[in-house]
């Protein structure tokens, strides 16, 4: 079938469970990308797993190092939380277990006295710096083809989106 019957099929079967079809072409357009979106995600969790897996790693460790390395003076759970869009709960659960790992450590926020900062230890600084290495070289050749303006134009729609939803 192809995306237009699929979609057809989709609108049919919702009228018939009394929805209403607001055949807009932004509507569509934008569902469209929301599900480009999802596979996108599932597609980036595969990736991830895959280039950290030789580490001992998931992606949602990966996910947790870029965050804290890329602030300049650690963050709390709830702080990598945003910039990740995930729970607090599960950040907590993931920084605790990378804690004991040694990957992370817990130091005081002198802004806060019960929110500690996150930061990595030396042996996060050498992950992270292992990480680079094979992601620098996955970054670019997954954009080789793609120009740095479709890219900007994809980061500011995203975080838009991000804003809006937030």
């Amino acid at each position: 079938m192809t995306p237009d019957k699929d979609n057809d099929n989709m609108l049919t079967k919702a009228e018939q469970r009394g929805f209403v079809a607001v055949h807009s072409p932004k509507r569509v357009l934008f569902l469209e990308l929301v599900l480009s979106v999802f596979r996108l995600n599932s597609m980036l969790i595969s990736e991830g797993d895959a280039m950290t897996e030789k580490m001992g790693l998931t992606h949602a460790r990966w996910k947790v190092i870029g965050a804290v390395a890329l602030s300049s003076a650690g963050l709390t759970v709830p702080g990598i939380a945003r910039v990740l869009g995930q729970s607090r709960q599960a950040v907590q659960r993931i920084t605790d277990v990378m804690v004991e790992d040694d990957i992370l450590q817990y130091v005081p926020n002198p802004k806060h006295k019960r929110s500690v900062l996150v930061t990595l230890t030396e042996k996060g600084k050498d992950v992270y710096n292992t990480l680079r290495e094979v992601q620098d070289p996955w970054a670019i050749t997954s954009t080789e083809d793609i120009p740095i303006e479709e890219l900007e134009t994809a980061l500011r729609l995203i975080r838009r989106l991000i804003k809006k939803f937030n």
